[in-house]
């Protein structure tokens, strides 16, 4: 078989499954922090689930796997339960972006020490290979989930968090264009422009926690 073809189809296959991964652990992080700070609201929705059918979202699902940055299904927790409102909100909309990059440097960890020396005849060779592509772009897929989810529109992490540090009037008078900043967002998502600045963010990063591991 082809080894460029076998390349591209565990490519694609990396992608799906890394996706699936991001949304399922980034949509059950959002949840379980809301929940451990009192909101049993969100416990009842499902929402705190390991059960990837609990975060799909079919538009944010198809986007990030084409274009990848993307979203999980709504995860709408409930500031209401919260000691302290304020400080919780912003607990629940960091904390899930801070575990995406430590995952994200775990994942270049253990792809750093598995060996490559590709034969598409090789049946080890080929599962080592796809492991590793595996694990790059799950590290690249749950930066970029971080990146994209402070952008402060719903359903994204860093609505709730700009509608809490704004004031009160700043934020209700925002959140009656939320349609238009959300198709303004997706259009230039999908056409390139947005990418192209998330990138080189992304890249940054990618690089950034990239360097402890080349000095092991």
């Amino acid at each position: 078989m082809n080894s460029s073809f076998i390349i591209t189809m565990m490519s694609l296959l990396a992608k799906v499954l890394s996706v699936i991964v991001v949304i399922t652990i980034m949509g059950f992080t959002k949840a379980y922090v809301s929940y451990k700070l009192g909101d049993t609201a969100i416990k009842n929705k499902g929402k705190v689930s390991l059960n990837p059918k609990k975060h799909f979202e079919i538009i944010g699902f198809f986007i990030f796997v084409f274009f990848n940055y993307g979203w999980t299904a709504p995860i709408d927790t409930s500031s209401l339960y919260y000691k302290n409102r304020k400080r919780d909100t912003i607990l629940v909309c960091i904390i899930p972006l801070i575990v995406a990059i430590l995952i994200a440097f775990v994942c270049q960890l253990i792809s750093a020490f598995i060996p490559l020396n590709f034969t598409s005849n090789n049946i080890l060779s080929m599962l080592q290979m796809f492991f590793s592509v595996f694990l790059s772009v799950l590290a690249m897929y749950f930066v970029n989930f971080a990146i994209f989810n402070l952008i402060p529109i719903y359903p994204l992490f860093g609505q709730k968090l700009f509608q809490t540090l704004l004031p009160a009037n700043r934020a209700i008078m925002l959140s009656q264009y939320e349609k238009i900043f959300q198709l303004i967002v997706i259009f230039l998502l999908l056409s390139g422009l947005l990418q192209k600045v998330l990138n080189i963010i992304s890249v940054f990063i990618l690089n950034a926690i990239s360097l402890p591991i080349g000095l092991l």
